[in-house]
């Protein structure tokens, strides 16, 4: 990749955006944090994908995570700041709302380089895109009922698409790990190779992706898009179901245990 392209509208320590001629690499670069999906690295997600919508010379993208975490989901901080606060709560579910939009309106396809643990909300983010490499080790997981919650921002939407309805049963009520190989064969992963090589094969991909004619490409993934659509208006109303576990009495000791478990020593996953 050809070095760092500085976005001032993206902030520095939340996101990363480089390129690689006609593709951009976008990394979350929180690895201290196990690159959480908190409010802030998720409006960052937002105005990057914004703009690079935006740029005629990106013709796909690539999206990881710093260290040897892709996300760990939820930052604690935040949940805890949304059951506190309504109005931050609807605020950040309309974010992430905004953030499904935009990724499947995308003019250009997307890959997710899937490089640790994709937990909760960065599970979602992950496949909300195009294609998705992941190495052996790497799961994906959604436990947020788990913690009295749910997924509001896409995933409902899309794991019943993705594989089965049974199996989209399965991992988003017991929350259960979905690993590169099980993902694979579920139709949630497209590739899986050796962890130090799922970024050298997603950029890959991307780049087979952007040497494609740009029109064609551009028209074939509207129209596969059309099948989320069709299932999209439940978005809401998971988002209004989503608002509504903030409030349930189950949630807030639920949130408390985790927040007693991630006060120890290593503990890195939330939701």
């Amino acid at each position: 990749m050809n070095g760092h392209t500085p976005d001032p509208a993206v902030p520095e320590a939340a996101v990363r955006v480089e390129r690689d001629g006609a593709v951009a690499a976008v990394t979350l670069t929180r690895p201290e944090q196990a690159n959480a999906m908190d409010g802030e690295i998720t409006v960052a997600l937002l105005e990057t994908f914004r703009s690079l919508a935006g740029d005629e010379e990106v013709r796909a993208l690539v999206l990881t995570g710093a260290g040897t975490v892709f996300s760990a989901g939820g930052a604690v901080d935040t949940i805890r700041a949304m059951r506190d606060d309504a109005r931050f709560r609807g605020a950040v579910l309309r974010a992430h709302q905004e953030l499904f939009w935009t990724m499947t309106r995308l003019p250009f396809p997307t890959v997710a380089a899937v490089n640790g643990p994709a937990v909760g909300a960065g599970s979602t983010v992950a496949l909300l895109c195009d294609l998705v490499v992941m190495s052996p080790e790497a799961y994906l997981r959604d436990p947020r009922v788990s913690l009295g919650l749910l997924d509001g921002a896409g995933g409902f939407v899309l794991w019943p698409l993705l594989t089965s309805l049974s199996a989209a049963k399965e991992h988003l009520l017991l929350g259960s790990k979905v690993t590169g190989i099980e993902a694979h064969r579920l139709g949630l992963a497209n590739r899986v190779v050796p962890a130090p090589e799922v970024l050298a094969e997603s950029l890959r991909l991307a780049r087979s992706l952007a040497a494609l004619p740009r029109a064609a490409v551009q028209q074939a993934r509207r129209l596969l898009n059309i099948h989320i659509d069709r299932a999209a208006p439940m978005l809401e109303e998971c988002a209004l179901a989503e608002y509504a576990c903030f409030d349930t009495p189950e949630h807030y000791l639920l949130l408390e245990e985790l927040s007693s478990t991630l006060a120890e020593p290593n503990a890195k996953e939330s939701s």
